[in-house]
């Protein structure tokens, strides 16, 4: 991965500008990179993406708010979380 990567997927997932230190916004960069790269096969395959929420009980728009979340700080701290950790800790 690289900061192209990171871009590109930022602005493909209309994702905001993260806020914090440049240390702090550097590495959550690429820490929500990781988390999210996979959100684009799952809005190409959305029903498999809706059975999935409702198998763990999530709400449809709960990627909504982890997708809007701008805290380089939240990213961080949560780093150890999986995609599917991060939504359970959004809802």
């Amino acid at each position: 991965m690289n900061q192209n990567e990171v871009r590109n997927l930022s602005i493909l997932l209309q994702l905001p500008r993260l806020v914090g230190t440049p240390q702090e916004i550097q590495q959550a960069e690429l820490i929500r990179y990781e988390k999210l790269k996979q959100v684009p096969f799952f809005e190409a395959n959305w029903d498999m993406f809706l059975n999935e929420l409702e198998a763990r009980n999530l709400p449809d728009d709960t990627l909504i708010y982890l997708r809007q979340n701008d805290l380089a700080k939240f990213w961080i701290e949560n780093s150890d979380l999986s995609f599917w950790q991060l939504l359970e800790y959004c809802y």
